[in-house]
Formats: C-alpha cells, structure tokens, sequence
C-alpha cells in the first residue's frame, strides 16, 4: 500500500492549481518569470484548448519555449509590448499576469494600466484575469520581491476596467488577484 502512494502521479504546484484552468480554454500568459506556471497552464487546456504566452525580451521568450517544450504543451510564444496585444478582441477566456518576480511591478504604473487595459479588450465578456504576485522565495532566509511603492494588484484591475475585483487568496509564497470583464 505505501509503495503505490509513492508512485502516484505529482499534484500541481498551488500556483498551476489556483488558476482554475480547464481542457479547452483558450488562455493568455503574461510574462514568464516562472515557467513551471507558463507549463502548467498550458498543459492544462489540452489539445482542444489555446495556450499563448506574451513576453518582451529574447530571453523571457526563449524561457517560456522552453517551459511549453518541458510540459510538453503547445505554445504560442509572441515576444512584443505588452500594451499592444496582437490578438483579437474577446480572443481568450483567461488571462493569467505572471509578476511571481516581480518584473511586472517593476514596470511604470502607466504601462501596467496599459498592458491591462489591452488584456481587457483581448477576454470574452464574462472571462477572468488573474495576477499571481510572488511574496518571496520563502524558507529561513526568505528575502521579500522588491516592488514599486504603493503597487496593488487588485488596484491595478479596477483602474484598467475589471469589475468585480478580489483578492483571491494569499498563500505560502503567492498572492493571487482575480478581476472579471463585466458582460456588458
């Protein structure tokens, strides 16, 4: 008995589990700060699903390749400025704001409400966006992520246009905000 608990397949990270991905979404990723994220998500919507990443550096891309090569999942990689989204309006079903690093807070505040405000135009009425903002490395000697004085994630969603907005939950190592595009 204890041998086959020791053979059964391994649960996904909080991170994966907490974005509520199912087969056949159609999902955006943000950023790449974490590929085991990127990797999981993308895994998760299956053959009958989308999974796309945007990021905007050669390294960031080559990264989240990598990530959609070890999961094993389709991936498409575009490397461009996050406030222009080369997608079509209500293209995706979720978009998932990889900052468990913390590049996304480090950007101006101008260019967050931007990038946002373009996810916004890219969901489906009624889809969901959510951010998982990384709290540190965790451990005795964790060291917090350095951020941008008065960044709020939950903030950040009401200004681009998200209604409602929440706090979704704060454990170990993340913090997660989930902001819904109304239905109009």
């Amino acid at each position: 008995m204890f041998l086959r608990f020791l053979r059964r397949q391994p649960t996904d990270p909080l991170h994966v589990s907490m974005m509520g991905v199912r087969m056949g979404e159609r999902v955006l990723q943000i950023g790449c700060d974490d590929p085991t994220l990127l990797g999981g998500v993308s895994l998760k919507v299956g053959l009958s699903g989308t999974a796309a990443c945007i990021v905007t550096s050669g390294a960031d891309a080559a990264r989240a390749e990598r990530a959609g090569a070890d999961a094993g999942a389709l991936l498409d990689v575009q490397q461009t400025p996050l406030a222009t989204l080369p997608f079509d309006a209500a293209a995706f079903d979720l978009i998932v704001v990889d900052d468990t690093a913390g590049t996304f807070a480090a950007r101006a505040h101008e260019e967050q409400v931007a990038a946002l405000g373009d996810a916004l135009r890219v969901l489906r009425a009624g889809g969901r966006i959510e951010i998982v903002e990384g709290l540190g490395t965790g451990g005795l000697r964790s060291k917090p992520i350095a951020r941008r004085s008065g960044y709020a994630g939950d903030a950040l969603l009401t200004e681009a246009g998200f209604r409602p907005v929440r706090l979704l939950a704060e454990r170990t190592m993340y913090r997660f905000y989930e902001g819904l595009r109304p239905a109009r």
